[in-house]
């Protein structure tokens, strides 16, 4: 597969190879109806290095390399049919079994109850978003990214005390997220109860309908679990929050840029400070 030929010698690349490299592996759909020309454009290169790279990866020329995008776009595009899914190693056929209970959950996905959880994000003056077990690393993430796009969001030691703490700075102007994944968050959901209490509103993300903090928050997203799975899977919950943190980088692009670029320069300018 062309994808596993560039990684391999990727390290061995030049700079405008690189370039190559990269916008092939991210955009191979769209170079796949590219001419070497073209595609040498779109990244300001010359076309002799597009056909260089075609033969660094073991091509034979910029036409042969790209049949094999192409091959790769249709493979894509194939449905399954019953032999494939029989042939298939069990890696394969439990990637399948993940990929159709996430489209099942996306097709039950209310549009206007995503919306209205976008909108409380978006209002709120502060996002606490507290998780237990596997829930806690997802609200981490979540807390991460939207940080990344100047929301001011936190995620607290998920720990009674922890959530204690949380729920004692909460204001009627904050949002509650929690996140519920394998069955836990009993103490997430009675810290959800409490931040109602405060005025303060609240959402769960849940792998179920009736978990306790589905079921005492205001909003709730679900995405069910598979039961055609070894193990109780969080590829929903994966998914289903970043479309949320996609969905709201949508909204303000040139703002999220100028956050972006701000953090970025900080960056730089710590990192400077400690080499001198």
């Amino acid at each position: 597969m062309i994808l596993e030929q560039v990684r391999q010698v990727y390290p061995q690349l030049t700079k405008s190879q690189k370039l190559l490299a990269d916008y092939i592996t991210s955009h191979y759909r769209e170079a796949a109806f590219m001419t070497a020309s073209q595609l040498a454009r779109s990244l300001d290169l010359n076309e002799a290095t597009v056909i260089r790279f075609a033969q660094r990866l073991g091509y034979s020329g910029y036409p042969d390399m790209i049949e094999h995008v192409r091959d790769l776009v249709h493979e894509e595009l194939l449905p399954p049919t019953a032999e494939d899914t029989e042939a298939q190693d069990p890696l394969h056929r439990l990637l399948a079994t993940e990929l159709d209970s996430v489209q099942r959950f996306v097709s039950h996905l209310s549009s206007s109850l995503t919306q209205q959880v976008v909108d409380l994000i978006t209002r709120a003056e502060r996002v606490y978003i507290v998780g237990q077990g596997i829930a806690f690393p997802l609200a981490q993430l979540l807390s991460y990214s939207l940080r990344y796009m100047g929301i001011p969001a936190s995620s607290p030691q998920p720990d009674p005390f922890g959530l204690a703490m949380a729920v004692d700075e909460i204001g009627s102007d904050s949002l509650l997220i929690g996140i519920s994944g394998w069955g836990e968050g009993e103490e997430v959901a009675n810290a959800l109860q409490l931040a109602n209490a405060k005025g303060a509103a609240t959402v769960a993300l849940s792998c179920s309908a009736i978990s306790p903090c589905a079921l005492v928050a205001n909003l709730a997203l679900t995405c069910p679990l598979s039961d055609e799975l070894p193990l109780r899977s969080i590829t929903g919950l994966v998914i289903l929050m970043d479309a949320l943190i996609q969905t709201l980088a949508a909204q303000d692009p040139q703002s999220l840029a100028a956050h972006r670029n701000a953090v970025e320069q900080a960056q730089e300018n710590i990192i400077g400070s400690k080499r001198r």
